[in-house]
């Protein structure tokens, strides 16, 4: 009986030895599941503050947008500010007529134009007025939250949370 002892330690020691070649192996496994969960974690959190600054920010947009009442109760009302104050020379108050977002682009746009392009400009938006009329893009149909005028010259509008209607892009 002897000669099955030293196999038996053999085997013995064969088994704690996989015994912690296992344990060494679900100790790490183990650290490297909670490290991705800390990680995990971590995105979570800075995903959900990113989810809440936006919505902040989209708030803010939206109160300027509510509190801005340039504009008229129509989109050719709008559009007939518009040309009215850009003939008397009020380039700033005519950029007030567009979407918060370009009204100080549509300001410096003004600084670059010379007086013949501005005429022949309110040359064609008093044409889109008066001959065309307009109309809303079948998506925004039963809103009517967006108004297009395509000729003589392209202009898209929108109407505000205010209730006045903004130029988008001439």
């Amino acid at each position: 009986m002897e000669p099955d002892k030293p196999k038996r330690k053999y085997w013995k020691f064969v088994a704690a030895f996989l015994a912690m070649i296992f344990l060494a192996f679900g100790v790490v496994i183990a650290l490297r599941v909670h490290e991705i969960n800390k990680l995990a974690k971590e995105q979570a959190e800075k995903a959900i503050k990113l989810v809440e600054q936006l919505k902040r920010e989209q708030e803010a947009f939206y109160q300027k947008q509510l509190a801005d009442t340039y504009g008229g109760k129509t989109p050719q009302e709008t559009l007939q500010m518009y040309i009215d104050a850009v003939e008397k020379g009020d380039y700033e108050l005519a950029s007030k007529y567009f979407v918060v977002e370009k009204q100080e682009k549509e300001l410096r746009s003004f600084d670059e134009a010379s007086a013949a392009k501005v005429q022949n400009y309110l040359l064609l938006l008093k044409k889109s007025i008066n001959e065309t009329g307009g109309y809303y893009p079948r998506d925004y149909m039963v809103g009517g939250k967006e108004f297009i005028i395509d000729k003589p010259i392209y202009v898209r509008m929108q109407i505000y949370p205010s209730g006045v209607w903004k130029i988008i892009e001439i």
